[in-house]
């Protein structure tokens, strides 16, 4: 029986690293769901201060992936409408991925960055500035999903 569950959360494992790169997954998530299932049900020895721990550090990287952005906008200069531009083209490009996050985000701040000024240069700026919040985001993402492999693969083999 520990070997199904060993295989359903490295299953899961794979899921959140991509998760962590696809924005439609939530992949820290379901990373966390693997290490909350092996503690549930196998001998492994996490503790329950980790579990809290890794949850908290995967509630931190998801909110994190879209606070970056924000920042992003706002460290460029972007005011409440590229903010909210910014936040409707995160949304809608939900809805159309894989990349539709990438462009819909990048898009919404370049229009809201637009209507606050006529400046296209500056408004293109505010939009790197949320692609850059997006990439910054994506990599804590990644780190965090990496993390949780690693640490693991440590306690199965180590």
């Amino acid at each position: 029986m520990n070997e199904l569950i060993y295989i359903v959360s490295f299953i899961f494992l794979l899921i959140g690293l991509i998760g962590a790169v696809i924005p439609v997954i939530p992949g820290p998530f379901i990373s966390f769901v693997a290490v909350v299932l092996l503690y549930a049900t196998s001998d492994l020895n996490i503790t329950t201060k980790m579990v809290w721990i890794l949850g908290v550090f995967m509630l931190i990287s998801t909110i994190g992936d879209y606070v970056l952005q924000i920042l992003g906008v706002k460290k460029l200069g972007g005011g409440k409408k590229a903010i909210r531009g910014t936040i409707i083209g995160t949304v809608i490009g939900l809805f159309l991925p894989p990349f539709g996050i990438i462009i819909g985000a990048f898009i919404g701040a370049f229009i809201g960055a637009k209507s606050e000024s006529d400046n296209f240069s500056q408004a293109l700026k505010i939009a790197f500035g949320a692609f850059i919040g997006f990439v910054l985001g994506t990599f804590v993402k990644l780190a965090y999903s990496i993390y949780v492999i690693y640490f693991i693969i440590k306690l199965l083999f180590f």
